[in-house]
């Protein structure tokens, strides 16, 4: 079955018995209501999203949100397809990409129609009225799906895999240091305004990097309703040349990890990485727990946490992606996109 693409003059639309729109305040009753039924049958681990939680994912990001919603006669919510927003560096130029989440549809109120129609409508609809070469439009959508939303996203949209996603590991004692330089290293429980300079200055060797500005980072870091979150930065004469972001949590089956959620340093300065990685381990060693890292192997700091003693291990985990602008599709992400555990919705 073929699915309608609406645009903005279209909506809200019926599509069976359905009325599919775009999230109005007020939806997230309705849309949690769906979201805790849905992923409890399918999650043995799976704990209640809160109101807290789903209001400062969504409704405070200062990069924003987007949702499109497919709705029963009665008002509840059948189907969503979501999407968080990063503002990114895109070749030097500023873009957008949209980060898939949450997407579900309840078999329960599935009337009439197959799961793949009523997923396709909804992902159709996202891309007619938010791709394209705008620069408030989405040059690419990305995703680390479980594979049921993969099995079902690849069926209506064609989404590659960027790579299939490994980390890096280590405990406190395996981690070898060297000297910092001159680094000034300082733990913080805010981020300075200069870190969008640093951002700025970084995004001119990856071809595409999420943009790093002291908005973006305390809404991800200071104000997470769940996580209590470790902030250093490096300093060279003054200037900011590095930060790093961790805290205790759970990735990729385990629980307790020292986790490196951000990590964000000036390609030329080895001394500020050494700095950053010392004080990570010496996290593990007050307060023992493995240390984990994400980073794309085809990046620097892949290579120099494992010189560094971290030992490369697979997670279940891999991205996807689908082009919006010629040129950006998944080869080339995987050679030129730099991204951070914290960049995914997975922490």
């Amino acid at each position: 079955m073929r699915a309608k693409l609406f645009g903005y003059h279209d909506l809200p639309a019926r599509h069976g018995d359905y009325e599919v729109r775009l999230y109005r305040p007020g939806d997230e009753h309705e849309i949690l209501a769906t979201f805790n039924r849905v992923f409890a049958r399918v999650d043995v681990t799976f704990k209640a999203r809160t109101l807290e939680f789903w209001r400062w994912r969504f409704a405070e990001n200062p990069s924003g949100s987007q949702m499109v919603l497919a709705f029963t006669p009665e008002g509840r919510v059948a189907g969503q397809l979501a999407v968080m927003v990063n503002r990114v560096w895109l070749e030097g130029r500023p873009s957008n990409f949209a980060q898939g989440v949450d997407q579900m549809s309840d078999a329960a109120l599935r009337t009439g129609l197959s799961r793949g129609s009523l997923v396709g409508v909804l992902g159709n609809t996202m891309v007619n009225l938010f791709a394209g070469p705008g620069p408030e439009q989405h040059a690419l959508g990305w995703g680390a799906p479980v594979p049921a939303a993969w099995r079902a996203g690849k069926s209506f949209a064609r989404y590659e895999i960027v790579r299939t996603q490994q980390k890096l590991v280590a405990e406190a004692s395996e981690v070898r240091t060297a000297s910092a330089g001159g680094i000034e290293l300082e733990e913080v429980s805010a981020f300075p305004e200069e870190v969008a300079e640093l951002c700025a200055r970084a995004a001119r060797t990856h071809g595409a990097l999420a943009v790093r500005d002291k908005a973006q980072l305390e809404w991800r870091w200071s104000r997470h309703p769940e996580k209590r979150c470790r902030i250093a930065l490096a300093r060279r004469a003054g200037v900011l040349v590095g930060y790093a972001v961790a805290a205790r949590g759970a990735f990729d089956g385990k629980q307790g990890e020292w986790l490196l959620l951000d990590w964000l340093v000036e390609v030329t300065d080895e001394g500020a990485g050494h700095a950053l990685r010392a004080w990570f381990a010496g996290l593990a060693a007050a307060e023992p727990a493995r240390l984990v890292a994400l980073f794309p192997d085809s990046k620097r700091e892949w290579l120099d946490f494992q010189r560094a003693g971290f030992r490369v291990a697979p997670t279940r985990y891999f991205l996807i992606a689908r082009q919006y602008l010629r040129g950006y599709g998944a080869q080339w992400m995987n050679r030129h996109w730099y991204y951070t555990l914290g960049d995914t919705d997975l922490v």
